[in-house]
C-alpha cells in the first residue's frame, strides 16, 4: 500500500473519525468565537463611545451661540457669531460623516471576521479528517486483518501509506501472520 495507494473513503471509521474532528474543532471554535464575540463587543463600545461623545462639545458651543444670538450684538460681533455656527455646523458634518464611514468599515470588518472563521474551521475540519484518515484507515486494514487471522485464513503482508499511524503495529500483525502461517494455522491460498 505504499507510495500508489490512493484513498477511495475518507470517512473509514466514522464513529472515530467523527469523535476526532469534534475534539479538533470545539476548542478552535470556543476560541474563535469568545475571541470574535470579545474583538466585536470591544468594537462596538468604541463606536458607541464615538457617537456620543465627539459631538457634546458642539451641543455646548451651540447653546453659546444661541446664547450670543440672543443678547444681541454688534454687526461685527454678529458677523463672527455666524462664521463660527458655519464652521461648527462644517466641523459637525464632517464628524458626523467620519462616523458613518468608520461604522461602515466596522460592518465590513465583522463581515470579513465571520467569513475568515468560517473557512478556518472548515480548513481545520478537512485537516482534521485527512489527519484522521492516517489513524483510522491503519486501524481499519489493521482489524480486518486480524479477523481474517482470527477465522484462521492467510492475509496478504500488511502494508500502509507512508504517512500512516500505527506502521509498527501492522509490523507486529505481520510477524504474527507469519509465525501463524509457518506453524500452520493459517489455510493456505490457492
Amino acid at each position: 500500500m505504499g507510495k500508489g495507494y490512493k484513498r477511495r473513503k475518507y470517512f473509514i471509521h466514522p464513529s472515530i473519525q467523527g469523535t476526532y474532528i469534534a475534539l479538533t474543532i470545539l476548542p478552535a471554535l470556543i476560541m474563535s468565537i469568545f475571541c470574535t464575540y470579545f474583538l466585536i463587543s470591544s468594537g462596538e463600545l468604541v463606536l458607541e463611545a464615538a457617537k456620543e461623545k465627539p459631538l457634546v462639545p458642539f451641543y455646548s458651543i451651540r447653546h453659546t451661540i444661541v446664547t450670543l444670538e440672543k443678547e444681541g450684538c454688534t454687526k461685527g460681533r454678529a458677523a463672527k457669531v455666524t462664521r463660527l455656527k458655519n464652521e461648527l455646523d462644517s466641523m459637525r458634518n464632517i464628524l458626523e460623516t467620519t462616523y458613518l464611514e468608520t461604522l461602515g468599515k466596522w460592518n465590513e470588518n465583522k463581515r470579513v471576521i465571520y467569513v475568515v472563521l468560517f473557512f478556518v474551521l472548515l480548513l481545520v475540519g478537512l485537516l482534521s479528517l485527512l489527519y484522521s484518515h492516517r489513524i483510522a484507515g491503519p486501524l481499519f486494514r489493521i482489524i480486518s486483518c486480524m479477523d481474517m487471522l482470527v477465522e484462521g485464513k492467510d492475509i496478504p503482508p500488511i502494508r500502509l501509506r507512508d504517512n500512516d499511524q500505527f506502521k509498527d503495529l501492522a509490523e507486529s500483525l505481520d510477524k504474527l501472520r507469519i509465525h501463524l502461517k509457518d506453524a500452520g494455522l493459517l489455510e493456505s491460498k490457492h
